[in-house]
């Protein structure tokens, strides 16, 4: 699978700068509430090679997941560097460790993810949680974190699995499609289906120049509600994936879909509380020198 489709990177930069400032307010909602699935994160930073007192960077950072997660684990003698694209979501950054009173993690905004804006040889280890499928050119990408890094320095990073091993998006996809003819995605596109396996993944790093690749699956969730009209409602919110999608059908057809979603999320989940995930791809690689 091709991971460098030819795009125009920086109008697509400028698109998902814009997606993702309209998306802030309901992810930071959500890592306020906390009490997500930690599995992943925690896989991130031990696959990392993440120790007390280090110096890390985390590219795509978003609202400080994982980020703030690594403050916590290399104490008051280390420190966090988040880069991300989106002046929102830093914003909902920087306020979450304020509130959690976290002095070691700062976040800074970039123009782009092969710019990052630091010393070369700086970092001791590096993440990257779900941020790599969108960039246009993932090994440059990467190529751009491993210049960051000391010599023997780690990345983690982690991407979708294949859409069949992942409800949290072919479900509710599946149900739109089943009302409106909705074109399907490029799989070959930034996009979050994108780097969908561990042989895809493990080649994106050694593109960039890492080493001793090492990869893992492993299953999580990506939200969790109440009920199936909770959980339809917090997916076509404002900041959730469906809404421009749905906001461009008729609103008889959006009833339908959502009647039907709810009907099949209640038949799934009978007992509450609605939750679904998928198969998740997590690679580390380790920068030579």
């Amino acid at each position: 699978m091709a991971t460098n489709v030819p795009v125009d990177a920086t109008a697509l930069r400028e698109r998902q700068r814009t997606d993702w400032n309209r998306a802030a307010a309901g992810w930071r909602q959500r890592a306020a509430r906390g009490g997500g699935d930690t599995t992943l994160t925690d896989r991130l930073i031990a696959m990392a090679g993440i120790r007390t007192g280090q110096r890390v960077l985390d590219l795509a950072c978003g609202v400080g997941d994982p980020a703030l997660a690594i403050a916590a684990r290399v104490g008051p003698a280390g420190s966090v560097l988040g880069l991300d694209l989106t002046q929102a979501m830093l914003d909902g950054a920087r306020s979450l460790a304020e509130e959690r009173g976290i002095g070691n993690a700062e976040f800074r905004r970039i123009e782009s993810e092969v710019e990052l804006g630091v010393a070369d040889g700086s970092f001791d280890a590096a993440t990257c949680r779900f941020g790599l499928m969108f960039m246009p050119d993932p090994a440059r990408g990467l190529a751009a974190v491993r210049r960051a890094l000391k010599p023997g320095g780690r990345v983690a990073v982690c991407t979708w699995g294949p859409p069949e091993r992942v409800p949290y998006f072919a479900l509710l996809t599946a149900i739109v499609r089943r009302h409106a003819d909705v074109p399907p995605a490029d799989p070959e596109a930034p996009g979050p289906m994108r780097l969908p396996t561990p042989e895809v993944v493990g080649g994106v790093l050694r593109d960039a120049g890492f080493a001793a690749v090492e990869t893992d699956t492993l299953e999580t969730f990506g939200q969790v509600a109440d009920t199936p009209a909770a959980y339809w409602g917090a997916r076509t919110e404002p900041t959730g994936q469906f809404a421009s999608v749905l906001a461009a059908l008729p609103e008889e057809t959006q009833r339908a879909i959502r009647e039907d979603a709810i009907r099949t999320l209640g038949e799934m989940f009978p007992d509450g509380p609605v939750r679904l995930g998928g198969e998740v791809i997590v690679a580390a690689g380790m920068n030579p020198g």
